[in-house]
């Protein structure tokens, strides 16, 4: 019993490579988070300056003249997304 006892401690034993084999998937997971708070991070930091261009322009030019500016924006956009698309009747 005893000789039974001491095999299965000895290969269960954790040995570096064992070590090393379950912190890999904890350290890949931790890495992807970290990464995932970066892009979110700059995600915001993006937001905050897309929101002071704005409130600059306001002080600057008027929040007509912006809100004018910006509506024209939007409608080249949407007219430059499908420029080939054509309604048809069936």
């Amino acid at each position: 019993m005893l000789h039974w006892l001491s095999n299965l401690i000895a290969h269960n034993a954790a040995t570096p490579e064992k070590q090393a084999q379950r912190a890999l998937g904890e350290l890949r997971m931790a890495l992807f988070q970290a990464e995932q708070r970066v892009l979110d991070a700059q995600l915001q930091a993006e937001y905050y300056r897309t929101r002071i261009a704005f409130c600059e322009e306001v002080l600057k030019a008027g929040i007509e003249q912006v809100s004018d500016q910006r509506k024209g924006q939007r409608e080249a956009v949407t007219h430059d997304l499908r420029p080939n698309l054509k309604l048809t009747t069936s």
